[in-house]
């Protein structure tokens, strides 16, 4: 009897230790299969495309296909500076797609020699000592703290979304701004080069900007000052060259 159940008691052994064995084949199969030999990148402006997939690989323990989609699908993925999310698509067993979103920048503000890159709800979002392509640099702003991940403290927060209009009208339009300046009574300055843009108060810029793109050919590469404060359709501006 107690024979017999020695040799159960044996088999089972044996039964739990093929099955481990088989197991780790089985997984040293799936992570060998599946391990990552392409990954296409589309979105990534601010990084480049080999950054991303160093990224991207260093997210994922194995280099493996499956485990980066799940991770990314399910999981928490490493937290990229400028970069809201990642989508990972599975497209072979060994290639990936990923679709890079990034968090969207409308200004930056010059601190003790970095540039200090804030959203649309003037939270820090990054800190560079290189100032990026097409975000102008906002002047003006007084601020009590600067917090990376948390948002600006200004003297008033509907500046933002001044901020944030210009940036876009901008962008819209295509126009080159270096700096978006607030004078203390909250008047708008934009500077183009060797060019001075007043632009006042108002509620909207669009007019003025769509204006402005209209303008600004005939006048890049002098220096002066264009007067836009009183701009209305049918109400002309004029540009007074510095001497």
């Amino acid at each position: 009897m107690r024979n017999v159940q020695k040799q159960k008691k044996g088999i089972k052994i044996k039964v739990i230790l093929l099955a481990f064995v088989l197991l780790a084949i089985g997984l040293a199969v799936f992570l060998q299969v599946s391990r990552i030999k392409d990954i296409n990148i589309i979105g990534s402006e601010r990084y480049s495309q080999e950054e991303i997939k160093d990224i991207l690989l260093s997210d994922t323990q194995y280099n493996n296909s499956i485990l980066l989609f799940l991770k990314y699908k399910y999981g928490e993925p490493k937290k990229v500076p400028l970069i809201e999310y990642m989508d990972v698509e599975l497209t072979s067993i060994n290639t990936v797609k990923v679709h890079v979103y990034e968090k969207a920048i409308f200004g930056c503000i010059k601190y003790l020699g970095d540039y200090m890159y804030f959203d649309k709800d003037g939270i820090l979002v990054d800190s560079s000592s290189e100032q990026y392509e097409g975000i102008p640099i906002v002047t003006g702003l007084t601020f009590k703290k600067m917090i990376l991940t948390e948002k600006l403290t200004i003297q008033k927060d509907k500046l933002f979304g001044v901020v944030k209009d210009l940036t876009r009208l901008i962008h819209k339009y295509e126009i080159d701004v270096d700096t978006i300046h607030f004078q203390s009574n909250d008047e708008v300055i934009l500077y183009s080069g060797d060019i001075k843009i007043l632009l006042g108060e108002k509620d909207m810029y669009d007019e003025q900007i769509a204006e402005l793109q209209n303008m600004l050919p005939s006048i890049t590469g002098k220096k002066g000052v264009l007067h836009m404060e009183n701009f209305t359709i049918g109400n002309k501006t004029y540009f007074e060259v510095s001497k």
